[in-house]
């Protein structure tokens, strides 16, 4: 049952932030087995950075408006969640955002601190339209794994805003087994396995360091060490960023027409690619007001949708 054929980890393509690898070969079965334990790995315990809270001056709360600026609050809002962050610093970092009008303001403008990178500075976030315009903001960036929504119980001072953090740096996992021989045996899988980031960690590096963490939980059950604080913490965060993978592979299988939704504006989302439950969660609210024919009371109901649905 055991393979004595040394593995080995093939890198196929690597280009910035998109890496394809083969791992081979492996004993008949084993192919989905590490793959999938690699993907879920990938995906719920890959430390990342992203902005936790934001205090913008002269606004009291997410729907205010910022007089001169092209965009209200709250699709500010959604502009900073994209911001991606390599951050090599422990603990929260607050960052300062101070433009004057006329201009467009980036993710460049955020100021530069040590310890901390923007990797899109070209993302847009705002512009403002005249020389009496300016957007002044904190903004808190912290550390942490997968998707952690906005404790909205945790009462803070008015003008701040808790947001709602992406922490992984991986955007996507994409892996594919197929047979292969060593010699003339037959029953060995070949994995493959393409990897995508935000930028703030290398693909290939993300599957080692996977693989690692793997082969650190499972000397513990081997050996029966006792497992550490820290490590029952990683636990915890990989189960909560576990329970969010398993309500979005259940919202894939949902097709729109089973959501209480009317019949036009499915057929707007179907137009514009959208087709599951699942695909309506992966859009932001900008995403959304670039359907055609998809109106702001149409929005408000989807958004309320995926809220029920505890996907956003």
């Amino acid at each position: 049952m055991y393979n004595t054929t040394k593995i080995n980890l093939k890198i196929v393509e690597s280009k910035g932030n998109k890496a394809t690898v083969k791992i081979t070969p492996l004993v008949k079965g084993f192919g989905f087995t590490i793959g999938n334990a690699i993907r879920r790995s990938l995906y719920s315990s890959m430390k990342g950075a992203a902005i936790t809270s934001v205090s913008i001056d002269g606004i009291s709360h997410q729907f205010d408006t910022i007089s001169g600026a092209k965009d209200d609050v709250l699709h500010i809002l959604l502009a900073l969640k994209q911001v991606r962050f390599k951050k090599s610093i422990e603990g929260p970092v607050v960052l300062e955002l101070n433009e004057v009008g006329p201009k467009d303001v980036k993710a460049s403008d955020i100021e530069k601190v040590a310890g901390v990178e923007v990797v899109n500075p070209e993302l847009m976030i705002t512009s403002l339209s005249d020389k009496k315009s300016k957007l002044t903001a904190k903004l808190t960036v912290n550390d942490g794994y997968g998707y952690v929504p906005a404790n909205e119980a945790v009462s803070m001072p008015i003008g701040h805003v808790a947001m709602d953090a992406n922490f992984s740096p991986i955007v996507n996992v994409v892996m594919e087994v197929n047979d292969t021989r060593v010699g003339a045996d037959t029953n060995f899988d070949e994995l493959t396995m393409t990897v995508m980031t935000d930028g703030t960690m290398d693909p290939v590096d993300a599957i080692r360091e996977a693989s690692k963490m793997l082969k650190g939980f499972f000397h513990k059950v081997e050996t029966g060490e006792d497992f550490t604080e820290a490590d029952e913490k990683e636990l915890e965060e990989a189960n909560s960023s576990e329970s969010s993978m398993s309500t979005q592979t259940q919202a894939d299988e949902v097709v729109l027409e089973e959501l209480h939704l009317p019949t036009r504006t499915i057929n707007a989302l179907k137009k514009a690619g959208i087709k599951t439950l699942g695909d309506l969660a992966d859009r932001s609210e900008d995403d959304l007001l670039r359907v055609r024919n998809l109106g702001e009371k149409s929005i408000r109901e989807i958004l309320s949708l995926l809220e029920k649905e505890g996907l956003k």
